[in-house]
């Protein structure tokens, strides 16, 4: 499939990337590499923050995370589009891997204090050959740890702090001068502190994430799923109205 960089519904979005596309972007070139995700939630986000596509459009890459983004990019926007997550079930394992055969060195930084610090302990079981420089928790001021990412050096950083914030992040560490690859995971992290393979493979093979996330994470997520992804279903619907009505129109004068 061919990359292409497209306006949707108002937020930039890579199409045509694969697995391979957030890869071959480790080590290469002489300027950062930023890469981030959208679901259904960022066109919530939009509306609450102003700035956040603005961020978006600054990205490296912007992908599908989630089966109603690629679902309603390929009907709207007749685009190949296939869901791209920082998830075992997609983009992170094959990340983790590429990181290791290349001896590229990582920095973790998200989750709760000691999260980070679990996180990095299980990658080293289950990726041995990974050189993770260290790690930093995703709350406080950005400047202290963005001081010592600079001073460690590591050629790829995961950012999991959540939207807009992680997206905040990346362009805050590149105008610090960081050179290398940095990625958002959303998250991840705790996702993977509680299971290796955090969707069941049926769950996987149905594209029933989202209710599986519902019924893991009631409490956080409830607001999100049933209130907050409404914004996206109704530029969806009002896309499809507008063409149905211009398809009517042109019947009629037809």
């Amino acid at each position: 499939m061919s990359q292409q960089r497209i306006d949707f519904l108002g937020i930039p979005l890579d199409t045509g990337a694969e697995i391979g596309t957030v890869c071959d972007l480790i080590g290469a070139g002489e300027h950062s590499k930023l890469v981030t995700f959208v679901n259904p939630h960022a066109w919530f986000i939009a509306r609450r923050h102003p700035d956040y596509v603005e961020r978006l459009r600054q990205m490296s890459l912007v992908l599908p995370d989630g089966q109603g983004v690629v679902w309603a990019c390929r009907l709207l926007a007749g685009q190949p589009c296939r869901r791209l997550s920082f998830d075992m079930s997609s983009v992170a394992d094959a990340f983790f891997k590429d990181v290791a055969a290349k001896g590229v060195t990582l920095m973790l930084v998200g989750g709760e204090p000691s999260v980070d610090e679990d996180v990095e302990a299980k990658l080293h079981i289950a990726y041995p050959a990974l050189k993770i420089f260290g790690t930093e928790h995703g709350y406080g001021e950005f400047a202290p740890k963005i001081g010592r990412l600079m001073e460690r050096k590591p050629q790829a950083v995961v950012v999991g702090m959540g939207s807009p914030r992680q997206e905040e992040f990346l362009i805050a560490l590149r105008a610090a001068g960081y050179k290398g690859f940095a990625i958002t995971c959303g998250g991840f992290f705790d996702q993977y502190l509680k299971a290796d393979q955090y969707y069941p493979p049926w769950v996987d093979r149905f594209n029933l994430r989202f209710l599986w996330r519902l019924y893991r994470e009631p409490r956080r997520l409830w607001r999100r799923y049933l209130i907050e992804y409404w914004y996206f279903v109704g530029a969806v619907l009002r896309v499809l109205a507008e063409r149905g009505v211009a398809r009517l129109k042109k019947v009629q004068m037809g």
